[in-house]
């Protein structure tokens, strides 16, 4: 999402337009924001206006499933969405617990 954000930065300059980001926060998953690999804080910083951004603080440590444990290892990524579908869910008063055993369910 901060590669879409940069791409609207772009056409924002180009086109001499606005950007009210008062409303709006990007939000990515606690394995993005400790990979190494990933500075999504160097890609805001490009910005040409500012946005906030949070991390939602979910692992998969109360799983056994051997697919979810590669998030936690670092080998498995997950889509765009994720960052944001897990801090609604949280924020609305899903558990840790309750996301797991529904992502659980989806694996059979």
């Amino acid at each position: 999402m901060a590669s879409v954000l940069l791409i609207v930065n772009s056409i924002l300059k180009t086109m001499g337009g606005e950007f009210d980001t008062s409303n709006l926060s990007l939000c990515t998953t606690k394995w993005v924001y400790e990979d190494k690999n990933s500075d999504i804080k160097a890609l805001l910083e490009l910005l040409d206006f500012k946005i906030d951004a949070f991390y939602a603080d979910f692992d998969f440590s109360l799983s056994n499933h051997p697919a979810l444990k590669l998030y936690d290892e670092g080998e498995a990524k997950e889509g765009v969405g994720a960052g944001g579908a897990l801090m609604y869910g949280l924020l609305n008063g899903l558990s840790k617990a309750d996301i797991t055993k529904q992502v659980e369910s989806f694996l059979g």
